[in-house]
């Protein structure tokens, strides 16, 4: 069974807003959270991976959702700056956008709960974002 967001700690926002990565990374949050995504998560994976800083994971209740998620996070993105490699087809349960050091994963509920990527991730400092509404 996958680990929800109330098994973690909520991030602190100053904090994570104090450098330019972090700021990007709750710009995303924010803007996953507009359209009522579920289970937003950070992972902080520096140190741990030359992949990025930190990774956002958060779930659509289905694939219109989890799309919808997915353009507005590319939309609010791309209106201050950022420009992402995004993956994910029209009819996939799993968009992953890539901000060179914030990647981003919108999940279904179902494949989220079958990678669990929370416990790939169980290294990593794991923060859930406030007023984020948690699984049933």
């Amino acid at each position: 069974m996958p680990q929800t967001s109330e098994q973690f700690p909520v991030i602190d926002v100053a904090e994570l807003e104090s450098t330019d990565t972090g700021r990007k990374t709750a710009l995303i949050c924010r803007s996953l959270d507009e359209l009522k995504a579920l289970d937003i998560v950070v992972l902080d994976v520096q140190g741990q991976t030359v992949l990025s800083d930190y990774f956002v994971i958060a779930t659509g209740t289905s694939t219109t959702h989890v799309h919808s998620l997915g353009g507005h996070v590319q939309d609010q993105m791309r209106s201050n700056g950022f420009r992402a490699r995004a993956e994910g087809a029209s009819a996939s349960q799993w968009i992953v956008m890539d901000y060179g050091d914030a990647i981003v994963h919108i999940l279904g509920e179902e494949t989220r709960e079958f990678y669990d990527l929370e416990r790939l991730w169980a290294d990593a400092k794991i923060s859930v974002w406030p007023d984020s509404t948690p699984e049933s």
